[in-house]
């Protein structure tokens, strides 16, 4: 498992409270929470923990609370809690025992605000006057000046995430992608994702309708080495689901689809990326939107599972999305096939609630999907997959890429190349590893990686 930080047992405490008074709560009566009462559970009376006061520590919780039911609006599934915020008084540049008080001073020339000087044989800066634009750490021939970025600021490769005049983090939505990075990255906890574990919990117990989850093929091995997506198919008949269906069955028709979109494009376009990854489709066209009629216009996985889904029910049914992502909850609102979206860290807490042991269940068969579809949750997967259904002498070269800063560099590098028979295929990741190094991941990439390999090699489905 991931190592749990103070940050997330919180979190995973909070919705794990929410998750059992949401499944014991009568249905014929007032569905009411008793926000402050939950709040004292969780921060019971005694001397603060982490922050300066009980008080405070109590009001970021009830925040997060109401985030979490959804009592605070929000534009963006992605925001930053303004109480919860450190405000990271950070000196963004810093002269380290490196300097050699040489004699050029390019560090001194070179600033525009004249905010260096020397002090005993040592550069020093006066961050009063600093502009924090870089250009001392650039001159400075022995590195000796070093940058400092905020962790939130640092995990943001699309520069959403600002501070105020107050130094609170700000999130910017006209260019956040959603991807979650920062979530997972702030020390404090105050960066968080909108939630909809009510919404599941009372959707099922409602029961409108035949509810199906949909599951990302990086379900395998977040609950353990030991329990299998067989025995979770179980777990999630026990919630009240109808049907499990894995998104990998999805991802086996997008790497076909992908596959015909590269053979028609040759000649015609230089460079075309993948589209299962929300995050990078919306980096693209935030932070290189000349470049945005490169991605491919196949839906993803998640929604060309859904739209089976809802053509089996004739659309009479509650389609729920389960995985890593918290950029498939945005990614859900542009379209009517997938109604709600929940991480593996959501659905653990609503097995926790429900006491549902995993490991102690038998397994209900899954066959879905072929290996090559099961694989799209690790780095490579996708581009193996798509490269299975191109002609073997095609002029075709596929760079793999994760991490969103790394994605738009390699996609302006390679726009740059001049067309011809050719084509560059990029298979962008917002995270790292692929899709089992999520935020809403329970265990380590590698030990995600490897059970994800382990599940595709079990598929009895072959590759069409």
């Amino acid at each position: 498992m991931n190592p749990v930080s103070e940050v997330t047992k919180i979190r995973r405490d909070i919705f794990t409270r929410i998750a059992r008074w949401a499944l014991n709560q009568p249905l014929d009566g007032p569905f009411e929470m008793d926000i402050s009462a939950l709040v004292k559970e969780i921060i019971p009376d005694g001397p603060a923990r982490y922050r300066c006061c009980i008080h405070k520590e109590r009001a970021i919780v009830e925040e997060q609370i109401k985030i979490a039911v959804g009592l605070t609006p929000l534009n963006n599934p992605v925001t930053v809690i303004p109480d919860a915020c450190n405000r990271c008084s950070l000196t963004k540049y810093l002269v380290t025992d490196v300097c050699q008080n040489c004699v050029a001073h390019p560090c001194r020339n070179s600033c525009p605000k004249k905010a260096i000087s020397v002090i005993q044989n040592r550069a020093f800066i006066d961050q009063t006057s600093c502009a924090e634009c870089g250009k001392c750490a650039k001159a400075c021939p022995y590195n000796a000046i070093i940058e400092i970025t905020r962790p939130c600021e640092r995990a943001c490769a699309i520069g959403a995430i600002k501070v105020d005049e107050s130094r609170k983090a700000v999130i910017d939505n006209s260019l956040c992608v959603s991807c979650g990075l920062c979530v997972t990255v702030c020390p404090f906890g105050a960066i968080t994702d909108l939630s909809q574990i009510l919404d599941v919990i009372c959707s099922l117990r409602i029961k409108e309708q035949p509810h199906v989850a949909i599951v990302a093929p990086a379900i395998a091995g977040q609950f353990g080495p030991k329990v299998t997506p067989e025995q979770i198919k179980t777990g999630l008949l026990q919630l009240g689901f109808d049907e499990m269906v894995e998104a990998a069955l999805g991802a086996d028709i997008v790497a076909k689809e992908e596959a015909h979109e590269i053979m028609e494009h040759v000649g015609q376009k230089n460079v075309m990326t993948n589209s299962c990854c929300p995050a990078f489709a919306n980096a693209v066209a935030v932070k290189m939107p000349e470049l945005k009629d490169i991605i491919s216009t196949t839906l993803s996985p998640m929604r060309v599972t859904g739209q089976l889904v809802k053509d089996k029910y004739a659309n009479k049914v509650t389609t729920v999305f389960i995985g890593p992502c918290i950029a498939k909850k945005a990614e859900a609102t542009r379209g009517d096939e997938i109604d709600l979206v929940l991480t593996f860290e959501e659905l653990a807490a609503i097995f926790s609630a429900s006491e549902i042991d995993l490991s102690s269940l038998a397994p209900t068969e899954v066959k879905d999907a072929s290996p090559n579809g099961r694989l799209f949750a690790r780095a490579g997967g996708v581009s193996a997959a798509v490269r299975k259904h191109i002609n073997s002498d095609m002029d075709l070269e596929i760079l793999q890429v994760q991490g969103l800063g790394q994605c738009l560099s390699a996609l302006k590098t390679a726009a740059k190349k001049v067309n011809g028979a050719g084509l560059t295929f990029i298979e962008g990741m917002a995270c790292e590893g692929g899709c089992v190094g999520g935020p809403g991941t329970i265990v380590t990439i590698a030990a995600g990686t490897r059970a994800v390999e382990k599940h595709a090699g079990e598929s009895i489905i072959l590759p069409k």
